[in-house]
């Protein structure tokens, strides 16, 4: 019986303990483990290493290092690729010219000078042979030149994004000689007959002075990389003067010659069009040009067309060189009376070389 009762309190301490243990603060099993922290339970294990300079080499490896990322410094876009750079994905881009910048060209029009003119006054308004007030040929009758090389010089200056104003000159001066009008038919006082002037004794000389100008504002409606479409509206001036001056003692009247002068104040309304075709690798581009304008007032009626390609060449600094080449067609006609009318045309090829900067 006495020997019972020490086993008996052995084991009831035994119980008590186990009972303390139980109360002890772990949430989890991780936690109840002793480690410093979750995360060197959940990596891996490490084996054992032999010395510090393996252990160090080892703790390098395990060490998460974000991988390197190479960046590209920015484009920089310079000299001609600045009017490029919102496009530069395209494959057809048109240049333009940059506000407040100018565009100036020459052009030679290898040119056919022709047209008609009624000009009649004084006492021989009716012809020796019957013929009344026909209209005189500058190239047959008055011997002018059939071609001739004709210069026009162009500036254009862009006030705003979509507005230029531009300026146009046109000189022209065709000479002549030959036998004269003839069969009753006159020119001013200068009566014709049928051998015409100067029969065995020279030739009558002719000239015709011609000068052209036009000054409005350009408007561009659309514009796009590839295309531009513009509605220009202009003031024409138009000086322009015929003259015949008989020759030896020819045969007729009014040996002192006469003059056709005149002058025109018009205004002028029109579309251009301009499209890319190409676009090389050097930013060199091709294009069509294309242009129409109608002249109207004072009586008078003309017109002003174009057509031809365009080569574009970059220079630097938004600076532009280009050539053109088309065909062109100027026509202008007015009639004052029945006995004083002119009808003139010049069409032909061009050649124009011009600079925007």
């Amino acid at each position: 019986m006495l020997r019972r009762k020490p086993y008996t309190i052995v084991v009831c301490l035994a119980f008590f303990w186990a009972a303390l243990a139980t109360g002890a603060h772990a949430y989890s099993i991780i936690q109840a483990a002793a480690a410093t922290s979750p995360e060197d339970i959940i990596a891996p294990l490490t084996p054992k290493v032999k010395d510090a300079a393996q252990a160090q080499a080892q703790a390098k490896r395990i060490v998460k290092v974000r991988p390197i990322e190479k960046c590209r410094p920015p484009l920089r876009i310079e000299g001609p690729m600045v009017a490029f750079a919102p496009f530069l994905a395209a494959d057809c881009v048109l240049p333009q010219t940059r506000d407040r910048g100018w565009e100036v060209d020459a052009e030679v029009m290898y040119a056919r000078a022709k047209g008609h003119v009624r000009f009649y006054r004084g006492a021989y308004t009716y012809g020796y042979y019957g013929q009344w007030m026909d209209d005189v040929d500058l190239n047959t009758d008055l011997g002018l030149d059939d071609h001739r090389a004709i210069p026009t010089f162009t500036a254009r200056y862009k006030l705003r994004p979509n507005w230029s104003i531009r300026y146009s000159f046109m000189p022209m001066l065709v000479e002549g000689s030959g036998d004269g009008i003839c069969c009753g038919r006159a020119f001013g006082r200068v009566q014709g007959t049928g051998y015409g002037y100067g029969y065995g004794f020279g030739g009558s000389r002719s000239k015709w002075e011609r000068y052209y100008h036009r000054l409005g504002l350009v408007y561009d409606p659309i514009k796009t990389h590839r295309a531009r479409i513009s509605v220009f509206g202009d003031y024409v001036r138009l000086d322009e003067k015929i003259s015949l001056i008989p020759g030896g003692y020819g045969y007729g009247y009014g040996y002192g010659g006469d003059a056709f002068d005149h002058s025109l104040n018009m205004g002028m309304a029109g579309l251009e069009f301009e499209r890319c075709l190409k676009t090389g690798r050097y930013c060199n581009t091709l294009s069509l040009e294309c242009k129409a304008g109608v002249a109207f007032l004072d009586e008078a009626f003309g017109s002003d067309l174009s057509t031809g390609v365009k080569y574009l060449i970059p220079m630097g600094n938004g600076r532009w060189g280009y050539m053109a080449g088309g065909y062109r067609f100027l026509t202008y006609k007015k009639g004052y009376s029945d006995a004083m009318r002119i009808d003139t045309a010049l069409e032909g090829g061009y050649l124009k070389m011009g600079l925007v900067f």
